[in-house]
This record gives structure tokens, sequence and C-alpha cells, in this order.
């Protein structure tokens, strides 16, 4: 600990140590309690008890996070997540509290917080702030270790109850989401798995669930599901999934006493809008060799509660779902003319509001090719559909929207907000095709 503190000016002296005191943690992690109960000597040269070695052992690494170089960060992140992991029996619980999360950098212990617990939640957040600043920053501070070390030390908190309130209000759902969307990529599988393993232990926090849907992890958890090369990787996001469907449905045991009524509605809209795609993924991991019980159990509870909600939704319910999640698919409704003469009106209700909601989600700059490309169908359908619609989208500034994207890189895309903006300014669309169809104006 006097070498890594500072008493030793030279990097390499202090990589060295740290590069020793992680090979010995990483062989037995009960040797973290070499450093949580150190004894010192008095002034007769005598050995007594140092009842201040953790709280010196979690400062030194805690330290060692502000330095400049990855090799040092990732060392300390991986000894400090041991010292927590192995923390005393007196220190198991915590007592850390959600709002510890916010506030000022040097926490100081509340009475029934341990020293463990404020190491904790600054190692928690600091973890969270890194991960956020890694995946959205142009090039990472280290290509290979940052992102990987971040997100394993994240998961091992995760296992702990009283963490995932913490990391939540940290920022752990942001900082997970995008690991989760870029899973189809040369990325790492133990990567991948951890952020999945994050977002499996996050489904156990109500509000959490909440954020995750808010945040598109539904969508990145069923990618990392049927992508999946390993039979762990798919088993823990099928474990996710299953997770968000069963405690929605008031299956499951959530860490709170009293569970939150918000987050299953924001998570209930999310897995409706998936519903279809949910079902074929199902049916897509059941044909591969998987042999895992849990997965094979995972994937009948999930194909259970699709069926169930599918009996309990109309198809414009399922509609309604999949256009507030924010993230929409070629489902059958989208291409059924019977649903468009039904429900298009429906568009309108409540001063237009699913109508607008339609208008920004193709004017969304940030999201996903096929959200954008099924958003302009959608717009041109109910400009064909109900009477007055294209004035309706034109003044909500929807044909703004679809002619932006005719220079979209997507070649769906473009296709999409072509024949949404021909629509938007042709009237009696429905014969352009046909023959003899009569007069076309505009």
């Amino acid at each position: 600990l006097q070498v890594l503190v500072g008493d030793v000016s030279q990097t390499e002296y202090v990589q060295y140590t740290l590069a020793l005191v992680t090979r010995m943690l990483a062989d037995d992690k009960t040797r973290a309690a070499h450093f949580l109960s150190a004894e010192k000597k008095n002034d007769d040269g005598e050995k007594k008890s140092d009842d201040g070695a953790g709280a010196r052992a979690h400062a030194v690494f805690l330290g060692l996070l502000a330095s400049p170089d990855w090799f040092t960060r990732e060392k300390a992140v991986f000894c400090l997540t041991r010292l927590i992991d192995q923390r005393p029996a007196r220190d198991k619980k915590l007592g850390l509290r959600a709002e510890d999360s916010e506030g000022a950098e040097d926490v100081v212990p509340n009475e029934n917080e341990s020293v463990a617990g404020a190491a904790t939640i600054r190692l928690v957040r600091w973890l969270c702030r890194e991960l956020c600043r890694e995946l959205t920053a142009p090039a990472p501070s280290h290509s290979t270790r940052a992102v990987p070390s971040c997100v394993a030390a994240l998961a091992s908190l995760l296992s702990i109850r009283e963490v995932r309130p913490i990391a939540h209000r940290a920022g752990a759902v942001d900082a997970i989401a995008p690991l989760l969307r870029r899973n189809a990529g040369p990325h790492d599988v133990q990567e991948i798995y951890e952020a999945a393993l994050c977002a499996w232990l996050l489904t156990f926090h109500p509000p959490a669930r909440d954020a995750m849907a808010r945040a598109g992890c539904v969508r990145g958890l069923m990618d990392v599901a049927g992508t999946a090369a390993k039979e762990k990787v798919a088993r823990v996001a099928t474990l996710a999934l299953r997770n968000l469907a069963k405690f929605t449905s008031g299956g499951g045991d959530d860490d709170d006493a009293v569970p939150t009524t918000s987050g299953s509605v924001v998570v209930g809209t999310s897995l409706a809008a998936q519903e279809e795609a949910l079902r074929k993924l199902v049916q897509n991991l059941r044909l591969r060799d998987f042999h895992d019980e849990e997965l094979l159990a995972a994937l009948t509870d999930l194909e259970e509660e699709v069926l169930a909600r599918r009996k309990e939704a109309s198809s414009w319910d399922r509609y309604a779902a999949e256009l507030m999640s924010g993230t929409m698919d070629w489902t059958a409704a989208h291409t059924d003319d019977g649903f468009w003469r039904e429900n298009a009106s429906k568009l309108t209700d409540n001063n237009c509001r699913l109508l607008r909601t339609l208008v920004a989600a193709a004017g969304d700059a940030g999201a996903d090719a096929r959200t954008l490309a099924v958003a302009c169908h959608d717009l041109g359908e109910f400009a064909t559909h109900y009477p007055a619609g294209r004035f309706l989208v034109h003044d909500l500034k929807g044909k703004e929207c679809a002619m932006r994207l005719l220079a979209h890189a997507n070649d769906e895309v473009r296709k999409q907000a072509l024949l949404c903006t021909q629509k938007l300014l042709v009237a009696k669309w429905q014969f352009l095709d046909k023959p003899g169809g009569g007069e076309v104006t505009a």
C-alpha cells in the first residue's frame, strides 16, 4: 500500500506492484482479507490490529482511478471490486441509500453505511461515468480494455442487491444501453455477455426496468439473444427479457418491497411493440442446439408471456403501444389496408396525439433506419385513408420530415420517404396504379 499510495515516484514500480496484487487476488479472492485486516506495529514494536486498514486500502485504490494510464485504472478497478466483494462479515450490509449516488465526489459514510459502502458508491459512479464517456467519445481512451474492464466491474457490483438502486441513479442503464444496441459488430463476446448480465441484474429493480424500456434495451437484448454465438450470452439476454415480461405482468420477485406501476406501463408498452419479433426470436432460439435447462425454461416462460399479451391486446392496442415505444418494425398492421381503413381516424383522437407522435418518429434523426422507414410508410397510409389526412400531416410538418429523409443513407428509408411524399402530394393515390382510374389531382 505504501508503494501504491505514492512513496515510490516511478510509475513502473506502481504498475508492477498493482500487477502483483491483481494476480494475487485473481488467483484467490479471499486474499483480499490481507488488505482489509492489516496489522501495524506500535511504538514498542508490538503488533496490533489496524482498524483503519480497510479504509486505507479502499482510499488507495480509489485514488488510483485518477491515474492517466488505463493499465493502472484497470487494475485498481479490479482490486477495488475484489475488496468490496470480500468485505468483512460485519460490513456485508453496506448501508447504502439511493440518494447517496448523487452529490459530492467525496462520500462520507452515514451512520449505517460501512467503509466498503462509501467506496462502492464512488466506484459505481465512476464506472457509469467512464462507460458513458467511452461509448460517446470519438475514440476510446483504450481501444481494447476501457469498456470491457468497466462493464465487467459493474456486473460484479450489481450482483449486490443494495448496489442496484445506486447504479440506477448513477446512470447504469444509459451506460449499458449502447453496448446492447451496438451488438451487431466485431465486439468482444465477453463484453456483450457482461453488458447483458448487467441488464439482467437491473431487471430486479423496478425503476431500472422503466429506464431500460425507454433506452431501447428490449430491442437491444433481443438482438443480443438472436445473434449470440455463445450459449451463455443467449441465456443471460433471454433471462433479462423473461424478467421484464414476468415482472410487468405481476410475477417474479422484485428487489423493492413496494412495486412501482409506472415502470410496468412503460415496459409493457415496449414489449407489446416487439410482440411479433419476440415470438420469432423464441422460435429461432428453439431451433438452435441449446441444452441449458435455465435457457429452455426462460424461452418457455417468454413464449407464454407473449401469447398472453396477444390475447389481451387488439391489433390497434398493439399498434399504439409500438408507436409510443419509439421503436417500430414491419408488423402486420402496417401493411394491412383493412387495418388502416378501420383505424386511421384513431390517430386524430386527443388532439392528434398519436399522429403527432408518428410525425415526431419520422423526424427523429437519432432513430434507427427501420423505425424511420415504417414511420414514413404509416404517414403515407394515414394520408391515403383519412379524409383531409394529407393536410393534417402537412400542418404537423410531416411532409417536411419525409422530404428530409429523401437524402437518407438507407435505401429502404429513401424508398418509403419517396412514397410518403408522393401520397402527400397526390389526391386519390389509390387510383395511380389502375389504368383508366380517373383523373388524378394534386
